[in-house]
């Protein structure tokens, strides 16, 4: 669920002549895009969610003496915000603008009455995990990214049609959903079972293994994904033999799962990318 931000005139109390966090407009790409092109070894994807970032109006720009030097989109979902796409000019690093934008969105979840702030950092970004733990996130979990090829595979595992006995397998608040982490409990679960995209496996009737799926991976349309993974060791492959299957009857180029550290995999042909950290913050409204 996405919702606009709105009346964010009064709610930066840095904001001065010189600096400036406003709502994002498109004019801002010009600027922006420039210096987001290499923030991974592989490139980067603001360019691909800048027109859908606008659009919900969620995406706040810093200016720096009314020339457009970071970003920040803020997503809006129940009872959190989740903060992304961080971005600031190389040129204007080292001077607190990252910690100013987290500080902006968490004056939104304030407003808003959300209790909680999250966002994903690689395992290897240590200055943005330093940065995190002064504002007062902690690591609430880490999940590793994994790459599989679609294929036909012979698999038991099917769509659930009922929350029932699957409380068990749940094993983490969160499950990701398209790169957001969103909270994941009894209303978020029984949504999910509806719109199918909830996997099961199981055995005499009893659920052994629950994997929770999205059709793209909303950077790359031709990525199936599996947000969440929980089970048996048998179960689990059965899930995955389930992904591949999918992936392979909607023609993906490839399979991404983000599974916790605390899973362990061993399946064939599973390559494993990376590791990120999930942090948190419980926001405070005194």
């Amino acid at each position: 669920m996405q919702v606009r931000l709105d009346k964010l005139r009064n709610i930066f109390a840095f904001q001065t002549k010189q600096l400036k966090i406003r709502r994002a407009k498109n004019k801002d790409k010009q600027q922006i895009l420039p210096f987001c092109t290499h923030t991974f070894s592989w490139g980067d994807y603001i360019d691909r969610v800048w027109d859908k970032w606008i659009a919900e109006k969620n995406l706040l720009t810093l200016e720096e003496k009314e020339k457009a030097v970071g970003i920040c989109n803020v997503g809006i979902s129940p009872n959190q915000i989740w903060i992304e796409g961080i971005r600031i000019n190389p040129k204007y690093r080292r001077k607190g603008y990252a910690s100013k934008l987290i500080i902006a969105a968490e004056k939104i979840a304030k407003r808003k009455k959300l209790h909680y702030s999250r966002m994903i950092i690689a395992n290897n970004n240590k200055r943005s995990l330093s940065m995190a733990k002064k504002l007062g996130y902690r690591i609430e979990d880490k999940w590793w990214m994994y790459n599989l090829s679609p294929k036909r595979q012979k698999t038991s595992a099917k769509l659930a049609t009922s929350a029932q006995n699957l409380q068990s397998l749940i094993k983490s608040d969160t499950y990701c959903e398209s790169w957001n982490w969103l909270i994941l409990d009894k209303k978020a679960l029984s949504k999910l079972i509806k719109a199918g995209r909830v996997i099961v496996h199981s055995k005499n009737s009893k659920p052994q293994a629950m994997g929770i799926w999205n059709k793209t991976s909303r950077l790359d349309d031709d990525v199936m994904q599996l947000g969440y993974l929980s089970g048996t060791k048998t179960g689990i492959k059965e899930i995955v033999q389930f992904m591949q299957n999918k992936g392979f009857e909607e023609k993906s180029d490839r399979i991404q799962l983000l599974v916790q550290d605390a899973i362990k995999l061993s399946i064939t042909g599973l390559d494993r990318r990376m590791l990120f950290c999930l942090v948190k913050k419980e926001i405070r409204f005194n």
